[in-house]
């Protein structure tokens, strides 16, 4: 009896300091417990640059960024800018809160509102009229969450989200900027006429908000746009399809850079005709928060290599929202993962990414030395 008298407080002295020690290192913890890696990625930048010549898109974007730039002040701006070739920054995003994934830039907190709307106009530049809305709901989510600094642990409230510029927007010179806070990031790279917002994430927690005295699901128009073509295929087809019945997580989330996963699931060279437009209509659900002008660009793309498209199927036919689903092609990643279980309604992890070309390191990436 003695014994333990003396153990169990040792055991809770060590259980106090452990979440002491917790608290004062949050990203640590969330490294050691959760697999969280906000490690820089692995990125080796060349040189100099072939820059194409811009085009009206990117002249309005560098100055919409320009402008949002403009209007901050000096210690601001000294926040919210990078060197180009910071690569800790460039891959410092993260499904996870503020708090446990440090991101650094400009918290949203410390605008006006006049920079508040600058910045909505680089937004609009750089998005679609999907895209923006997709942040407003985002934003309008995480606000009914318990909003706070925990402690520094976990930060909740869209005024915790940030903005970062890794170089100086520019029509001749590369650069990129960045968005996002818990559930979010935009990572966007110019380069001339050419963007790139590979890696995205979306999703969000809650995934049902009210907004304006509506309604809304999140994530609704690419649930049913899959869905939708679930719904197309033949008994054979479907077969190939479904890999499991149970969702999985991400594949290619936050610190999975150059992660490489087999296809997996039915073939586009397997398809009808009316089947390759449906499975374009889930890529078009994600790729159309892009704007435009790159949106067309890239569909165009996509569109020719759906024969060589895979999308494969984990989990239940039933609940809206309650599957995971991929689609692999040769410069595409989509996936969509529901973290709630059956109940996809709560929570969702939406990740797109060009292999060929995230964080436009096709562009950026210094190539590889000649064989000898």
């Amino acid at each position: 009896m003695r014994r333990v008298l003396v153990l169990v407080p040792c055991g809770l002295a060590v259980v106090a300091a452990t979440v002491c020690f917790l608290l004062l290192n949050p990203q640590l913890g969330a490294r050691m417990f959760l697999g969280v890696d906000p490690a820089p990625v692995d990125i080796s930048l060349a040189r100099s640059y072939d820059v194409p010549a811009a085009d009206a898109k990117t002249k309005a974007v560098v100055a919409a960024a320009a402008h949002f730039l403009g209007s901050l002040d000096v210690n601001q701006r000294q926040a919210a800018t990078y060197a180009f070739d910071d690569n800790a920054k460039r891959s410092n995003w993260s499904n996870f809160p503020e708090g446990m994934v440090p991101r650094g830039g400009l918290k949203l907190g410390a605008l006006s509102d006049s920079q508040r709307a600058n910045l909505q106009q680089l937004l609009t530049e750089l998005l679609s009229e999907d895209g923006v809305r997709n942040i407003d709901h985002q934003l309008a989510a995480e606000d009914t969450l318990i909003s706070g600094d925990w402690l520094g642990v976990m930060k909740y409230g869209s005024e915790f989200y940030c903005v970062a510029f890794l170089g100086t927007p520019s029509t001749i010179e590369p650069w990129m900027f960045q968005f996002g806070g818990h559930h979010l990031a935009f990572n966007v790279t110019v380069f001339g006429s050419e963007v790139s917002f590979s890696p995205m994430l979306t999703g969000g927690q809650p995934l049902r908000v009210s907004r304006d005295g509506e309604d809304i699901f999140i994530t609704r128009k690419e649930v049913a746009a899959a869905r939708a073509f679930m719904a197309s295929l033949t008994e054979d087809q479907r077969k190939l399809a479904i890999r499991a019945d149970r969702a999985i997580g991400l594949a290619f989330g936050p610190g999975q850079f150059g992660a490489v996963v087999k296809p997996e699931g039915i073939k586009g060279s397997h398809l009808t005709g009316v089947q390759k437009e449906l499975l374009l209509g889930v890529i078009d659900a994600r790729l159309g928060f892009i704007n435009n002008d790159d949106h067309a660009a890239k569909m165009e793309t996509v569109t020719a290599e759906i024969h060589d498209t895979y999308f494969g199927w984990w989990g239940p036919q039933g609940p809206l929202g309650a599957a995971y689903f991929r689609v692999t092609g040769p410069s595409l990643v989509l996936e969509y993962s529901p973290q709630n279980g059956e109940d996809g309604a709560g929570h969702a992890h939406s990740i797109y990414r060009n292999p060929t070309n995230d964080y436009g390191s096709a562009w950026i990436g210094a190539a590889p030395p000649p064989r000898q």
